[in-house]
């Protein structure tokens, strides 16, 4: 049976989980960025690290691993507020970063295991999980996301759907998109903006199980995104310039 969690118990679970990884826990930024002109509001958790990202600061943490609860303001689909369950002028993003530390691997093992922990994380039914990757692209010179695919298989087998037929792999409940959906920020080496970025890989609750597996992508309502693993590896510094970053 699925556990029905506050609000404020998803947030301790979440800090102390983190932090059990050796995360340092850091505060909420400002809503107005105090140091960052390109942007009027703090949209996302990732915006207080930029410059951790691009190398040019440091945590005061034996690790360079953070997990924050930010608050976020994005008005780029203000028109779907109200109309939809799922969009929302103001909310709370919940963060885990690396900067530098870990990657791929370590972010895949610690996000299934936190989904599914009936004790330290969210416990909920695995068979109504589902994840995309990216599906690459020839004109970047970017590869199809081969790791995250590999370690979703590895850290996560309750994927394993024979069901699932039109999957990246057919079996499994793991599915490949392009840049719009499986990219941060979305459209990022066609449209930008310039910074840090990199290929994603989202995790999806089925809010109508029972049915056959689908493609996330094919229906919305079915399918709710709960989380974005963001691999940034890359700065992109102008269109079709995307340069891998020292330490991703």
């Amino acid at each position: 049976m699925p556990q029905y969690l506050s609000t404020d118990e998803i947030r301790k679970r979440w800090i102390e989980f983190f932090v059990s990884k050796e995360h340092k826990h850091v505060a909420s930024d400002s809503l107005v960025p105090q140091n960052d002109p390109s942007v009027l509001f703090t949209g996302a958790g990732m915006n207080q690290f930029k410059d951790h990202f691009l190398g040019r600061a440091k945590l005061d943490h034996p690790k360079q691993r953070a997990v924050t609860v930010q608050k976020c303001v994005r008005a780029g689909d203000i028109d779907n507020v109200g109309r939809t369950a799922s969009h929302h002028t103001f909310f709370e993003m919940l963060g885990n970063f690396s900067f530098g530390d870990y990657f791929k691997q370590e972010a895949i093992a610690w996000a299934a295991e936190f989904l599914t922990d009936p004790k330290a994380g969210l416990g909920l039914e695995p068979e109504r999980l589902s994840v995309t990757v990216y599906a690459g692209d020839e004109n970047l010179k970017i590869e199809p996301d081969r790791e995250a695919i590999a370690f979703w298989k590895r850290y996560a087998p309750w994927l394993q759907d024979p069901g699932a037929t039109e999957g990246v792999e057919p079996g499994w409940r793991i599915y490949a998109y392009g840049e719009h959906d499986n990219f941060w920020p979305a459209d990022a080496p066609s449209n930008g903006p310039n910074g840090p970025c990199g290929p994603c890989s989202e995790i999806y609750y089925d809010m109508q199980p029972g049915g056959s597996p689908k493609p996330v992508a094919e229906d919305s309502r079915r399918y709710c995104e709960i989380w974005n693993l963001v691999f940034t590896g890359y700065d992109r510094q102008d269109v079709g310039k995307i340069v891998p970053l020292p330490k991703p």
